[in-house]
């Protein structure tokens, strides 16, 4: 299911580029990775945090079980969270301001 919504983030991210003029494949990439690396971090941070709060203060083995639902759903919201910020990156417009072209040379007669 996690990798489905990583999906539909570079479904989403690519049409809002090709609408804003970026290229769809690069953004696309970078919003499925976000999604998918802000997952797969938290929770492989909170399993490190459980683990040494059995091993260093003799937690019981139950609580890798109660805080795991609540871990999962940390990290999805938070995969939610900074999708939603790339998002909203890019539906920003891109407003630069081009300097006028110079003018034309002129050449005297003699």
């Amino acid at each position: 299911m996690f990798f489905v919504f990583a999906i539909i983030s570079f479904s989403i991210a690519y049409r809002r580029a090709k609408a804003t003029g970026r290229n769809g494949y690069l953004w696309g990439i970078i919003a499925a990775a976000t999604f998918i690396a802000t997952g797969l971090s938290l929770t492989f941070g909170f399993s490190i945090f459980l683990g040494m709060g059995i091993e260093l203060w003799g937690w019981s083995e139950n609580t890798v079980e109660t805080y795991t639902v609540i871990s999962a759903i940390i990290s999805f919201v938070a995969s939610f969270g900074t999708t939603w910020l790339i998002l909203r990156k890019l539906r920003e417009t891109s407003e630069e301001i081009l300097s006028k072209p110079p003018p034309p040379p002129t050449f005297e007669q003699n």
